[in-house]
Formats: C-alpha cells, sequence, structure tokens
C-alpha cells in the first residue's frame, strides 16, 4: 500500500506520505537492511556456482562426506575463488538491474521462475523414488506438537520476514511500480501461497533424499555443500541431479539479489 501510494523508493515514500515527520528513518533502515543482506546474500549464492562447476566438472564425484566436508571448509576459505564467484554474481544482478524494470527485472523473472518451479518438480519426484523416503515425508509432515514453543514459533516468523522481504523495502520499491488496476489484496495472497508452495517443494526434494540415505536431517551451509552433494553421489544419475540442485539454487537466489538490489 505505501508503495503504490508513493509510487516511491522507501526512503522517498515515507517522506512523501508523512512530510515533515522522521519516517523517512524507517525507510531507510530498510535500504540499509537490504545492502547488508545482499552483502553475505551474493556471497553465498557466489558458493552455489563453484558447485555447479564442480558438478559438472566431476569435482564432488567419489568423495565420501569427511572429504566434502574438508572440500567446501577449503573452497570458504580460499583467498580468491570465493571473491571471484562473488563478482560474477553480483555482475549478474547488476546486469539484469541496469537493464530496468521491465526488459530487465520483468523479463528475466519471467523466464527463471518457470525454469526453477520445473527443476523443483524434477528433484522433487527423483526424491521420493528413492527407497525409505516415506520416512522423510512423514519428518516434513507429521507435526511433533511437543517440539513447537516460543523458539519455534520465532524461527518461523524470522523465516517468513526473511522469505517474504517484509521490512525490509523490497516490497515497497516493487509495489511502487504496480498499476493501480492490480489488487493489493489478491496478489499479496497469491505471493504467500506461491511462497509457501516453493518451500513445501523444496522440502519435498530434501527430507526423503535425507532419510533415504540415513542421514541426519542438518541445516545450512553443511546441508547444502556438504550432505546433500553426499547424497547424490550414492544415487542413480547423481551428477545431473547434483548440477540440476545447484543449478536451482543458484536461479532462486538470482530471483532474491534483483529485488534486493533493485
Amino acid at each position: 500500500v505505501i508503495g503504490r501510494s508513493a509510487l516511491q523508493n522507501p526512503y522517498g515514500a515515507f517522506r512523501k506520505l508523512a512530510p515533515g515527520k522522521p519516517w523517512y528513518l524507517v525507510g531507510l533502515m530498510g535500504v540499509a537492511a537490504a545492502f547488508m543482506i545482499l552483502a553475505f546474500y551474493t556471497t553465498v549464492a557466489g558458493w552455489t556456482l563453484e558447485y555447479i562447476y564442480q558438478s559438472v566438472s566431476g569435482g564432488i564425484r567419489g568423495k565420501d562426506g569427511g572429504q566434502l566436508g574438508e572440500m567446501f571448509s577449503q573452497f570458504r576459505d580460499a583467498s580468491w575463488r570465493p571473491v571471484l564467484w562473488f563478482f560474477i554474481f553480483m555482475g549478474l544482478t547488476s546486469g539484469i538491474i541496469i537493464s530496468g524494470v521491465k526488459k530487465g527485472i520483468e523479463k528475466s523473472t519471467v523466464l527463471l521462475m518457470p525454469i526453477l518451479f520445473v527443476i523443483l518438480v524434477v528433484l522433487g519426484i527423483r526424491s521420493l523414488t528413492l527407497p525409505g523416503s516415506i520416512e522423510g515425508i512423514r519428518f516434513l509432515f507429521r507435526p511433533d506438537f511437543s517440539k513447537i514453543d516460543s523458539g519455534a514459533i520465532l524461527a518461523a516468523l524470522g523465516q517468513v520476514f526473511f522469505s517474504m522481504s517484509i521490512g525490509m523495502g523490497t516490497l515497497i520499491t516493487y509495489a511502487s511500480y504496480f498499476p493501480k488496476s492490480d489488487n493489493l489484496l489478491s496478489t499479496s495472497f497469491s505471493v504467500a501461497i506461491t511462497d509457501t508452495l516453493v518451500a513445501i517443494l523444496a522440502g519435498i526434494v530434501i527430507f526423503p533424499a535425507v532419510f533415504s540415505f540415513h542421514i541426519e536431517p542438518g541445516y545450512g551451509p553443511g546441508l547444502v555443500f556438504v550432505t546433500l552433494p553426499g547424497i547424490f553421489q550414492q544415487m542413480a544419475g547423481g551428477t545431473f541431479f547434483a548440477t540440476l540442485f545447484f543449478l536451482l539454487l543458484a536461479l532462486a537466489a538470482l530471483t532474491s539479489t534483483i529485488s534486493v538490489l533493485e
């Protein structure tokens, strides 16, 4: 509502809607948050490009969990490769932004989102066909209510705020491009439903595979860059699916960094 009413970025929107009031500081905080998030997001996104390269070149083939963990640590602590991938990813993001809203952001998103969705579905089907995958589905969809406490609720809210870019100015910026004919309520519902659907699909990709190979479900970089490559090595067509998975991550990260930089 703020973005479409003011038709400006977060800083300008608050200045326009509340002239002479300090609300513009909230807009500045949103921009600052986006800047800080972009700093580490593009770094981690660059790691996905390294792992696409390693998957295609056979760099992760035949390695066990310990070797994959050592490989990730050596890469992450290297002096130049993470920096190189960071600049490449930042260059891709900047190139799309420079092209403008319609030719850059809109065109790239219309292309990337369906590709991302198709890859998720393909990986989800492969994960479900693994022996013992039903245990992962049970883990994902059968709630343990004893684990739901204030910490779990806070973690869920944090995930929602991060995933939906709430409180950092991105929604204000994007909404400033909305035509007056757009229904903001139905758009909000469609965004929330789509975000949840993609999250569920991601869970279907990961947890059946993790349980199929009897690996403790972790989280963070260890799961993505150590555990999952180890799983791919143990399944038929592992190199192909590893490449597909890291391509999926790279595309998902790129659609995010585009919005954060804008």
